[in-house]
């Protein structure tokens, strides 16, 4: 059977609908889960570094977003409009969402501690009003309609156009104030925060553009100026996107530091392992630089005890390397090193004289950082690994043999 005519554009706009409703369904899902996860891991960022009032606003922001998205699912609404009054559910979600943006507008306030302070004392005054308003305007909405979705219809009863009004106007508010706090630091920021800004300053826009096409639906609705269902499409699609943006933004940070350390966990294990044979050359020979083992270390942990392990044990060598040692080449730096762990070893076996000398810092690190530090000690260890089974020549100590044997 095909449908033709204005029956077939009422077919594809019930199926968009039903299309944009599942997709709502679906974000809202998972923004419960982001944010519950979000909650969690802010409990014990507070747990770790302390409270204070950003710390708190972010807290009460996350707690007040997840338990509003629980709010939207079907038996939760139910339970609550059955056992308290019938429209509690939405009272419930939009207070919960002012209470979240307020905290937002706090959180992004980027001013030293006693302006955010001011600004939060500031943000109670229309924060409580908006709240107020909510409970009275529901109150006398008729019972019918107070659960009913927001139409053309819906909006004819004062009540529920003016509760609508009351929430999307905080909502358009907040949000245009953490857009505009957010924008002052984007600016300055750099990275993965710029990235992370960018993203959450796009949410929260796109979240500001709902609420305002839900301000224009209700206002030309609720006159009868003009038909326009299309702005309720709008204004679930901008939300939709906008919460995907907002949880991509606030997540970022999260998954950007899990990524980082997996792959600075795998990088520095490599870097251990590739280590490894220097760090036997040189403990074996002076086996009093090792630590006394600990148990499971971290990769990082224990790359940089392998280093200052292996850096120790160089000092200690250093009084049978000539200076030569310091400017040659590699493969020339490892005959060298080889040739005066023998010499300590033949020490310590009581057949040969011990050297004595100033002891010195050899193989500078290449930069700053842990890993710059390893770099020079792992091409001496990837050399040794080469020349492992090599026949190594007995290099004197005079500096003309030394030179002649370059």
């Amino acid at each position: 059977m095909v449908v033709t005519g204005s029956a077939g554009d009422a077919v594809t706009a019930l199926v968009l609908a039903e299309g944009v409703e599942a997709g709502i369904g679906i974000v809202n899902a998972l923004a419960g889960v982001v944010f519950a996860i979000a909650f969690c891991w802010r409990l014990d960022q507070i747990r770790r570094t302390g409270w204070g009032l950003q710390p708190l606003a972010m807290m009460v922001a996350v707690a007040s977003l997840t338990v509003a998205f629980v709010v939207v699912n079907e038996a939760v609404a139910s339970t609550l409009n059955t056992r308290g009054f019938a429209g509690l559910s939405r009272v419930a979600f939009y207070a919960l969402l002012a209470i979240g943006v307020a905290a937002l507008v706090v959180v992004f306030f980027f001013p030293d501690r006693v302006s955010r302070e001011r600004r939060a004392g500031w943000e109670a005054l229309p924060l409580v009003a908006s709240l107020i308003g909510l409970q009275i305007t529901m109150l006398v909405i008729p019972e019918e309609i107070r659960t009913e979705t927001i139409s053309e219809w819906t909006v004819q009863n004062w009540g529920f156009a003016l509760f609508m009004l009351i929430a999307s106007g905080y909502l358009a508010y907040g949000f245009l104030a953490c857009v505009n706090s957010v924008r002052k630091f984007y600016a300055t920021a750099d990275g993965y925060l710029r990235v992370s800004l960018g993203l959450l300053m796009a949410g929260l826009g796109f979240l500001a553009l709902g609420a305002i096409a839900q301000i224009v639906f209700v206002a030309v609705s609720a006159m009868n100026v003009a038909r326009s269902p299309w702005l309720v499409t709008t204004n679930r699609v901008l939300a939709t996107v906008g919460v995907v943006s907002f949880l991509l933004g606030i997540s970022y940070p999260m998954v950007y530091s899990r990524v980082q350390s997996l792959v600075a966990n795998r990088r520095r294990r490599r870097l251990d392992t590739e280590l490894l044979p220097l760090w036997r050359l040189v403990t074996g020979a002076v086996p009093e630089v090792v630590l006394p083992d600990t148990g499971q270390l971290s990769p990082t942990t224990r790359l940089h005890r392998r280093v200052v392990e292996t850096r120790d044990a160089l000092t200690q060598l250093s009084p049978y390397l000539p200076p030569v040692f310091e400017y040659a080449q590699v493969d020339v730096q490892v005959r060298l090193l080889r040739s005066a762990v023998s010499e300590l070893s033949a020490v310590a076996d009581g057949a040969g004289d011990k050297i004595s000398g100033a002891v010195r810092d050899l193989a500078p690190a290449d930069g700053e950082g842990l890993e710059a530090d390893a770099a020079p000690l792992i091409r001496l260890s990837e050399e040794l690994l080469l020349t492992e089974d090599a026949e190594v020549a007995p290099i004197g100590r005079p500096a003309e043999d030394q030179e002649s044997g370059l």
